[in-house]
């Protein structure tokens, strides 16, 4: 047994008996791991109230070397995942997030990207802008980390070049197999029958490939921002509390006028280049996952897509405890 600190994003929380809780989480330096977090549930205990779904936190726990779960013994917050009012968009991509971290990242493997990256993702679907190019960003990034993301600039047998940044008609059909991972050229099609082929566009690819360069910029400014943060640590000690905020809040304003323009390219599509894209990201999805994500119903809510058609109006939703 060792002890061990990490930081840490809560994906699970089950209750395991009148005090305590056991929880899944993703860690920066050992990857996803089960452990029991004794007395969690109690009034007074060393959690702090910081096991909140998605809450990012610095765990300290006790490694087993068996296959027991691992004891969890102290927790800080280093933020709690509570988008602001009425933003149920942000609630349910965050949800999404969580459900696809939890099914895909293996035990005590690590991805230290794709920690970084989902940490500053859900920093960020606590706000209400542009929720859909931050799923998409997240969804292209966990590919990568995976390793499997899609061919998209060949044929997936033949390797023949699809010249993707030549083709300016966005409608443009092409062929994609989700089980093989890439576009299929005609003569390849023809060759071979492909139950898992699907058609769909240029613009579709294209929105994948902005979404893959859109996470690693996203990783960039998460980078950034931890610098200015370690930084700004050791410059506010000795500062009143107004002038230490006052620092805080224009790092803040910085960050968010960086990020704002890593979701330009992805906005910038027609609606028709990201509905095709959704299709195929959400069938890639499932292919990766071998199930369809429960949480996948919710997304059309979480970009907002049944309000712009007028099914379900806002104030509905927040009605109904969907607002966060």
């Amino acid at each position: 047994m060792s002890r061990e600190t990490a930081d840490a994003i809560v994906l699970k929380t089950t209750e395991f008996s009148e005090s305590s809780l056991i929880l899944d989480v993703f860690t920066r330096e050992f990857g996803k791991i089960s452990g029991l977090a004794k007395g969690a549930r109690r009034l007074k205990n060393p959690f702090e109230t910081s096991l909140d779904l998605l809450a990012s936190i610095r765990l300290s726990f006790i490694k087993k070397d068996s296959d027991a779960l691992d004891l969890f013994t102290e927790a800080k917050l280093r933020r709690r995942f509570r988008p602001t009012a009425r933003n149920y968009r942000g609630l349910y991509a965050g949800y999404y997030i969580a459900e696809l971290l939890d099914r895909t990242i293996l035990e005590d493997q690590t991805y230290p990207e794709l920690w970084s990256l989902a940490d500053a993702t859900l920093e960020r679907l606590q706000f209400r802008s542009s929720v859909e190019a931050r799923v998409a960003y997240f969804e292209a990034g966990l590919l990568e980390a995976l390793g499997e993301f899609p061919s998209i600039r060949g044929c997936v047998d033949c390797g023949e070049e699809l010249p993707l940044e030549r083709v300016d008609n966005l409608e443009r059909g092409v062929y994609f197999d989700v089980v093989a991972g890439g576009v299929v050229c005609s003569r390849c099609r023809a060759r071979a029958r492909r139950w898992a082929l699907v058609r769909t566009t240029i613009g579709a690819l294209k929105a994948l490939d902005v979404s893959r360069r859109g996470a690693k910029e996203t990783l960039r400014i998460a980078r950034t921002l931890d610098n200015w943060r370690s930084a700004l640590e050791s410059e506010t000690t000795g500062l009143s509390t107004l002038e230490r905020l006052d620092r805080e809040n224009r790092v803040r304003s910085a960050f968010i006028e960086l990020d704002e323009e890593t979701l330009e390219p992805y906005n910038a599509f027609p609606r028709a280049s990201r509905l095709a894209f959704r299709k195929l990201a959400e069938q890639y999805v499932c292919r990766t996952l071998r199930l369809r994500p429960r949480t996948l119903d919710f997304l059309p809510l979480a970009f907002g897509e049944r309000e712009q058609r007028g099914e379900v109006p806002e104030t509905e939703l927040a009605s109904n405890g969907a607002d966060g």
